[in-house]
């Protein structure tokens, strides 16, 4: 038996990578703090916390190897960048960006595009709220267009 190549969510403390993995499988949007690593069918979903401390960053590599896809989440209200620069290039493997929370008042997705484009993603940026459901049907229908994924 062969496995499934997975969706490896990678992105800074607070950035919505659970909230959006929910929101994309239909679930209910429960608030959680992720602890460890966390796998689902299409989903690697890992704590904020790997990205943010560089000695950490083998971690969010080594789990991308097991994944056909890399989404790079930044927080729109966020104004550093958690992620060093060219960053993405240690993927070998697409990584697309996604602008979170661009629905909040102190949003800026300006800025978060910016910085996710110093960090190497040179394709598509997806901009997003998981709460008002803004730009999800659109990653979905990305989402589903990835080969290869577990159901």
């Amino acid at each position: 038996m062969t496995m499934k190549k997975k969706i490896l969510l990678i992105g800074g403390i607070g950035a919505g990578k659970t909230t959006l993995k929910q929101k994309l499988l239909n679930q209910s949007l429960v608030y959680l703090k992720t602890q460890a690593m966390d796998f689902s069918s299409i989903f690697i979903d890992c704590p904020g916390e790997y990205l943010e401390i560089p000695r950490h960053y083998h971690v969010l590599i080594n789990a991308g190897i097991g994944a056909a896809e890399v989404w790079a989440l930044h927080d729109a209200t966020r104004r550093n960048c958690p992620y060093p620069p060219k960053f993405a290039l240690a993927f070998r493997k697409p990584v697309i960006g996604i602008i979170s929370k661009i629905d909040h008042p102190e949003a800026n997705p300006k800025l978060a595009e910016d910085h996710l484009r110093k960090a190497g993603i040179a394709g598509r940026i997806y901009h997003v709220s998981a709460q008002e459901g803004i730009g999800i049907e659109e990653l979905a229908l990305h989402m589903s267009c990835l080969a290869g994924l577990s159901d």
